[in-house]
């Protein structure tokens, strides 16, 4: 089973928290089969989806949460949102895209760190502090996505 885990965000502020918890997780060894991508360009999203079984993507949010609160929002609550991140296509519509080109894996989930501080060099404390549980919630997401395809076997 291939699962991509996909940092989603621009280097400015609390917007490239997606990154940075991609960079920590890949520094920290990923399971066989499992691959850290961070797309450089938004549209990459739809490309990185492909041959993909399963995917986590992380990304900032402002869902209104206090900053650094960690989430794992539902499919359906990006096409509500405007746009889980700041990059001109969008989370949302780079799913329906990868879709409509058979390239969106079978299997999604989304952890969500809240911005506070969008613009500056390098994330706010909030945000930093909430790194460790991104991870951690990242490589539950990746254990229960190997569970679903054993069960099924």
């Amino acid at each position: 089973m291939r699962i991509l885990v996909i940092g989603l965000g621009t280097p400015f502020g609390d917007d490239a928290a997606g990154p940075a918890v991609v960079a920590r997780l890949a520094a920290e060894g990923l399971p066989a089969g499992v691959e850290a991508v961070i797309p450089r360009r938004p549209d990459a999203l739809v490309d990185a989806l492909e041959g993909a079984e399963a995917a986590v993507l992380v990304d900032a949010s402002r869902a209104g949460l206090p900053p650094g609160t960690v989430h794992e929002p539902e499919r359906g609550a990006l096409r509500e949102a405007r746009a889980l991140s700041s990059h001109g296509l969008g989370v949302s519509g780079a799913l329906a895209l990868a879709e409509a080109l058979g390239r969106a894996p079978g299997r999604l989930a989304i952890v969500a760190v809240e911005a506070g501080a969008v613009a500056g060099d390098g994330l706010s404390a909030p945000v930093r502090a909430a790194l460790p549980e991104a991870v951690r919630r990242v490589r539950a997401r990746i254990a229960a996505f190997g569970e679903e395809v054993r069960g099924h076997a």
